[in-house]
């Protein structure tokens, strides 16, 4: 399945500045979600992963130089997607990670 709007989509990822440093790493841990088309992530990395297929692998460069004003640094993410499937009409109106309610309490019974 291709990477589109309104797709719920899994990626694993390993984020490394210019000097090779990695900064994040979970290509080896569990992938995470997010609902693609709905600003969830960075726009031009959204943009990158457009149309993308599951199995896919993607190597993206952030820098000054191709919009991100803001960075001291140039970086490159290299991406998996894992999977990719139909967003449904519940996530679609309330995103794949709804905000929990105020009096939740979590697994272990912490408020």
């Amino acid at each position: 399945m291709t990477v589109e709007e309104k797709t719920v989509v899994s990626i694993r990822y390993k984020m490394e500045n210019s000097k090779g440093e990695v900064l994040e790493d979970i290509f080896e841990g569990l992938p995470i979600s997010y609902l693609h088309g709905k600003g969830s992530i960075l726009p031009s990395l959204e943009q990158e992963l457009t149309g993308l297929n599951e199995g896919d692998e993607k190597k993206i460069f952030l820098s000054k130089e191709n919009g991100f004003q803001d960075l001291d640094d140039d970086f490159h993410i290299l991406v998996v997607i894992d999977k990719v499937r139909y967003a449904s009409d519940e996530e679609l109106k309330n995103g794949i990670n709804p905000p929990l309610p105020d009096d939740y309490c979590g697994p272990d019974g912490c408020c």
